[in-house]
């Protein structure tokens, strides 16, 4: 473009034309030479203007693009962490209720076996009871067979009046093996029965000095005494004893009869 300018600005120098001619002429072609250059400037100056935006778009649209990858692989990691965790919780409740139902399963067979061994311990009781009823009924009878005159029948209860010597603790012991124990006596009435049938001898009956203090065998303290006059003591170690006049106190360890008690209803 600029050689084809100045060529014609030199075949317009050798024309024969006047100065101010050439002048104008030389003028008006270098004007036309800037305006050239001015418009090929001012292209230059889009295309790059227009090369820049491009470019900026295209940086802008790779970074949006950048985050929306970023964006999708944290909601992808977020998602994964999520589904392993509540696979991960899921497993353990899993697992926990596995645990308790087996717990329970265990907890109700050892129940089931408590109970049935409760109920075969109280139907062993029970037999063993009707057992023991038998025994003693069977020993009642014997004693009654045997030597009648020991067993005496009064108000719904036995007495075993006994014809041997021992302490009042062998006493006691011979009375339970016949299922009795040291006669209790209960009331004026019963006291006149036995005071009737016992003649000049001396029998232990179940009441003790403990601590100073007389007790029954059943362990209560009793409130009406038939003591014989000068009785009793409050030594330690005495036991009473029944005789035709009221009841007297002895060493414990003393040989004397004694007179068991076994009542019908208990």
């Amino acid at each position: 473009m600029c050689e084809i300018i100045y060529g014609n600005v030199i075949r317009m120098e050798t024309l024969e034309m006047d100065r101010g001619e050439r002048v104008e002429r030389t003028v008006a072609i270098y004007e036309s030479s800037d305006s050239v250059r001015n418009h090929e400037n001012t292209e230059r100056l889009q295309a790059r203007s227009h090369t820049g935006s491009v470019s900026v778009k295209n940086r802008r649209h790779r970074a949006v693009q950048v985050c929306l990858w970023l964006l999708c692989v944290l909601l992808l990691t977020a998602v994964v962490v999520l589904c392993v965790y509540f696979t991960t919780d899921r497993n353990r409740l899993l697992t926990h209720n596995y645990n308790l139902t087996k717990e329970k399963e265990k907890i109700l067979t050892e129940y089931t076996e408590i109970l049935n061994q409760n109920r075969n311990m109280t139907e062993e009781r029970e037999e063993m009871k009707n057992k023991s009823y038998e025994l003693q009924r069977g020993l009642t009878e014997q004693d009654q067979r045997s030597d009648n005159f020991k067993w005496i029948y009064y108000n719904f209860s036995f007495y075993y009046i006994s014809s041997e010597l021992k302490s009042w603790s062998d006493s006691r012991e011979d009375c339970k093996q016949r299922g009795a124990d040291l006669v209790i006596i209960n009331s004026k009435e019963e006291q006149g029965f036995l005071q009737n049938g016992v003649a000049n001898n001396r029998y232990w009956i179940g009441l003790r000095n403990d601590q100073g203090l007389w007790k029954w065998t059943d362990g209560n303290t009793f409130t009406t005494g038939y003591w014989n006059e000068g009785h009793p003591s409050s030594k330690n170690n005495l036991c009473a004893s029944l005789t035709s006049l009221g009841w007297t106190d002895e060493w414990c360890k003393s040989h004397k009869k004694w007179i068991c008690k076994r009542r019908l209803l208990k």
